[in-house]
């Protein structure tokens, strides 16, 4: 409903005014639409307008939005004495100065053939916010649809003055000089100084409006934002909110009115500009306030922009302007130019005389990533000529630069205050760009040598190939990871450099980082996905490297990623094998925790207690034993930890590895015991405790040399004397023993005979020995296992040969069920499975566990027994008491060679344990990828779900498995 004054009388005194808008309230022209419920009776909206009756009172006039009538308008400077609607036909309203003004305006607009004038003063109700607010985002049109307006300037008398009058300087006048058709000029005693026809070229010359616009015969769209932004620059208004709210209909746009938010409202107001315009002049401001960021804080940012006119060389006005948090995105052609992040924008934008030159502002890369921009000496505009550099230089891209309301709570602090590093300040000559561009190659170098304005600068240009190779296939990414160079590292990465790349030696950016210990370039790494693992047979994989230099940090990231605890190098060494011989105890626990197999499946192989044994690393060697690794393996030259422990002189860890029973009668590949060993180095303590173990000392080496001959030979007297001294080795003794009537079914405190202790230890000749001589060959100790148990466990073949062909049970069990079939596959002895097999062993017997040889087979990845067994009928599908099948333990154990043999043999993809997991859902959840795309090629259904409702799609995104979620996510959607 609008509010507009019928006029009624001929003749009203002139009167003279002075002043400005009131508080929060609207400037001199506005039509007022109020809402249906002010006139509750009315149901459509109507036009209230002001009548003048007989006796000088006004009254109100009602019309429809389509019976309204031609009407004058006025403009003007408010005084403190303004009537406003309440106080119209109050008892003091003419005591007012600004009811003189109400009866000047409608005596002119009545002299004028105009019966119906709109003042704002009067005409609004201000006490009502929402009609407040829907007059101010209606005032334009207001004074546009009306007739004629009257700009009252009521501190000039003649033309020649109009520079000088307040009017000019107003926020609000700016609408209302534009808005009108015609807008004629009148002095302080009311008379015409002329129209803006007529006074076009005075007013275009104050205002900095061009005539064009003045008159009409342009639209204000034709002119760019900053142009008309330029208008407003010098203008001021009494609120700091309403140097933006006068602009909403300059800009054709529509907001809230937020009295209160002070500077808010300049920044709400371009960003609603944004949503309605690509105009990139929007951004050709310069102030030294740069707290809003790539938006200005007041229309006087502007003021020098006037001639900036649109323009668009790169054709990036496709792509709209966004607003976020984080600040403006818009498409750009950028190029850096100097250290710390400095670079040119190029906007869409000239100068109207030299629009071969485009603006450019500047801007700081803040991480160095081009993921957020900062714009930085915003008091400068650079003017660019596109024509001279390759559009490689200035690359267009989508840019987020920070600027909204977000920033305006941020104070005005100096460099001092603000820590800002010198790369942060720029020297005039800094803000120049560099004439020519350096060359892309030079990539590698500053990458090498950690140049990060280097590798900034030359990421900037779009001709630079982020992976581009040396003569050593190395990429600037290899090279920054290997030299610890994180800020170049995460450089390269924002612009897609491949993390998997690798050099001549195969090695990755992970690899070379996890070498060289640094920490933070490989949790950088991996969180952006770079694999834990290389497919190229025997090359030497991050947990690797950091196993040999001893990076236990590193390794603790890696094995939380997923990394394979059983990977091998050429040698067929494990980190475990690696870190044992190289002393890093802190890794071998983490290992060990971790599940790490302190045996190696291929035979020679040299084991983690080996390598610590001869390295002398007696704490490894503890850790090693307390979780079960077998002291009588041999590396490849039949030599045990003993042995090596022995030639070495690592006393301390022979007297350990004595206390575990380790074999002093191993014999290496030139038929040397531990004896013979120490005997020849001279290490008397060691041959002392051998001794006492009772260690034969009548053996002979390749060369038919016994300890006592090799200790003459090198002059070692003491142990001359203790050879001397000893009595003859085990063999001997029980030889006397059982010729002097010994019984051989006696037992110890453990239950164990001597052919349980001799089958246990791999005294081959003593088994000979006490079989010959009758002894029981199912007797069994307190834990109920017979020698062929103890000896399936151990894996001596030879004693079990013997035992079997002496007709030992192989269906035995033990307390815990476990028979020797059962033992040799949890333990990986195929020669002795085969011979089991052979004897008619049973393929599904189980121990107490529900454990059949082919789940633990499968579960400890011992891949050709898993073969024997299938081939023997051993059932697929059977579980032990967890409800887990041999695919279930193989899954989640990452044994992929069995499990590609169990899918094979038709095991069931979808079977579940007790906790409802799925193959698949194990898999994923432990990062096995191999084994994920296996089942899923099998049939293995993704959406499937364990007891606690997680699908294989859940854990493999929680655990970070990305290269799982990628494949699970293109096989379908896991609801």
């Amino acid at each position: 409903m609008r509010i507009a004054a019928k006029i009624d009388s001929s003749k009203i005194p002139i009167v003279q005014s002075d002043g400005e808008y009131g508080r929060g309230c609207l400037n001199a022209s506005c039509i007022l639409v109020l809402q249906p419920h002010h006139l509750g009776h009315r149901q459509n909206n109507c036009w209230r307008t002001l009548t003048v009756s007989d006796r000088g009172k006004f009254a109100i006039q009602e019309f429809t939005d389509y019976e309204l009538p031609p009407y004058a308008i006025l403009s003007h400077t408010w005084s403190k004495e303004e009537v406003t609607y309440q106080e119209i036909n109050a008892a003091g309203a003419k005591k007012k100065s600004g009811y003189d003004k109400i009866t000047q305006c409608c005596s002119v607009a009545r002299a004028s053939g105009y019966e119906y004038v709109w003042i704002d003063t009067c005409c609004i109700d201000k006490t009502s916010s929402a009609e407040l607010s829907e007059a101010i985002n209606s005032m334009y049109q207001w004074y546009q649809k009306a007739e004629i307006c009257y700009a009252y300037l009521a501190d000039i008398r003649s033309e020649g003055e109009i520079a000088k009058s307040k009017w000019l300087t107003r926020g609000w006048t700016l609408q209302e000089l534009i808005a009108p058709s015609r807008v004629v000029f009148l002095n302080e005693e009311w008379r015409m100084l002329g129209d803006k026809a007529h006074l076009q070229d005075k007013i275009a010359e104050y205002t900095g409006i061009p005539p064009s616009i003045l008159s009409g015969e342009e639209d204000l769209e034709t002119s760019s934002v900053a142009q008309r932004m330029s208008w407003a620059a010098k203008r001021q208004t009494s609120r700091v909110e309403d140097r933006a709210y006068s602009l909403m209909g300059i800009f054709s746009v529509n907001m809230p009115l937020i009295y209160g938010e002070g500077e808010n409202a300049f920044i709400r107001l371009q960003e609603e500009i944004m949503r309605i315009s690509d105009d990139q002049s929007l951004f050709a401001w310069g102030s030294s306030d740069d707290r809003g960021g790539l938006l200005a804080t007041s229309p006087d940012a502007f003021a020098h922009s006037y001639d900036i006119v649109r323009s668009n060389p790169f054709g990036t006005l496709d792509n709209p302007f966004t607003v976020s948090s984080r600040g403006v995105q818009l498409d750009l052609g950028f190029r850096g130019i100097g250290g710390g992040g400095l670079g040119l924008a190029i906007l869409s934008c000239a100068r109207k005389t030299r629009q071969d030159n485009l603006i450019a502002i500047y801007l700081r890369d803040l991480s160095l990533s081009m993921n957020l921009f900062k714009r930085v000496q915003s008091r400068y505009l650079k003017e660019i000529d596109p024509r001279t550099f390759r559009p490689a230089q200035y690359p267009v891209r989508r840019l987020v630069v920070q600027g909204g309301r977000k920033m305006l709570i941020q104070k005005r602090i100096t460099v001092e205050q603000a820590c800002i590093s010198q790369e942060q300040v720029y020297l005039v000559d800094e803000l120049r760009p560099p004439e020519q561009p350096r060359q892309p190659a030079a990539l590698l170098t500053d990458a090498r040598t950690g140049d990060v304005d280097g590798v900034w600068l030359l990421l900037t240009q779009s001709d630079v190939k982020i992976d581009m190779t040396d003569q050593n296939s190395r990429t600037p990414l290899l090279l920054a990871a290997k030299n610890g160079h994180e800020k170049i590292v995460k450089m390269l990465l924002e612009k897609g450099a491949a993390t998997e790349a690798q050099d001549s030696g195969n090695r990755t950016p992970l690899s070379l980082a996890a070498e060289n210990g640094h920490e933070g370039i490989v949790k950088i790494l991996l969180e952006k996905g770079a694999a834990t693992e290389n497919e190229n047979l025997g090359s030497w994989t991050p947990l690797l490297m950091a196993a040999e230099k001893g990076h236990e940090g590193i390794i603790k990231m890696l094995l939380e990623r997923g990394a394979a605890t059983e990977t091998k190098n050429r040698d067929g060494r494990t980190p475990l094998s690696i870190a044992s011989a190289k002393g890093h105890e802190g890794i071998v626990n983490i290992l060990l925790e971790k599940g790490a197999a302190t045996e190696i499946q291929k035979s020679g192989s040299r084991t983690p207690l080996s390598l610590a044994a001869e390295n002398g690393h007696k704490g490894i060697v503890k850790m090693l034993l307390d979780r079960g690794a077998a002291t009588e393996t041999e590396n490849r030259d039949g030599r045990t930890p003993l042995s090596l422990a022995a030639e070495n002189g690592h006393e301390g860890i022979v007297k350990i590895l004595l206390e575990k029973d380790a074999s002093t009668e191993i014999h290496d590949w030139k038929s040397r015991t531990p004896l013979l060993l120490a005997a020849e180095k001279g290490y008397e303590g060691i041959v002392k405790m051998l001794l006492e173990k009772g260690a034969a000392t009548e053996i002979y080496d390749g060369k038919r040399q016994t300890p006592l001959l090799l200790a003459t030979v090198n002059r070692h007297e003491g142990i001359i004397r203790m050879l001397l001294e000893n009595e003859k080795g085990y063999e001997g003794i029980v030889r006397m023993l059982l010729e002097r009537g010994a019984t051989i079914e006696t037992k110890n405190k453990e239950d164990q005979t001597p052919l349980i202790l001799a089958s246990t230890r791999g005294h081959e000749g003593i088994v000979k020995m006490l079989l010959n001589r009758g002894a029981t060959i199912e007797t069994k100790n307190k834990e109920d296992q017979t020698p062929l148990i103890l000896a399936s466990a151990r894996g001596n073949e030879e004693i079990i040969k013997m035992l079997l062909e002496r007709g030992a049970t192989v269906e035995t069990k033990d307390k815990k069920g476990q028979t020797p079939l059962i033992l040799a596959s949890a333990s990986g002895h195929e020669g002795i499975i085969k011979m089991l097999l052979e004897k008619g062993a049973t393929v599904e017997t189980k121990d107490k566990e529900g454990q059949t040889p082919l789940i633990l087979a499968s579960a400890r990845g011992h891949e050709g027994i898993v073969k024997m067994l299938l081939e023997r009928g051993a059932t697929v599908e059977t579980k032990d008491k967890k409800g887990q099948t041999p695919l279930i333990l193989a899954s989640a154990r990452g044994h992929e060679g069995i499990v590609k043999m169990l899918l094979e043999r038709g095991a069931t993809v979808e079977t579940k344990d007790k906790k409802g997991q799925t193959p698949l859902i194990l898999a994923s959840a432990l990062g096995h990828e191999g084994i994920v795309k296996m089942l899923l090629e099998r049939g293995a259904t993704i959406r499937t779900r364990n007891k606690e409702g997680q699908t294989p799609l859940i854990l493999a995104s929680a655990l970070g498995y990305e290269g799982i979620v990628k494949i699970l996510c293109e096989r379908g959607p896991a609801m």
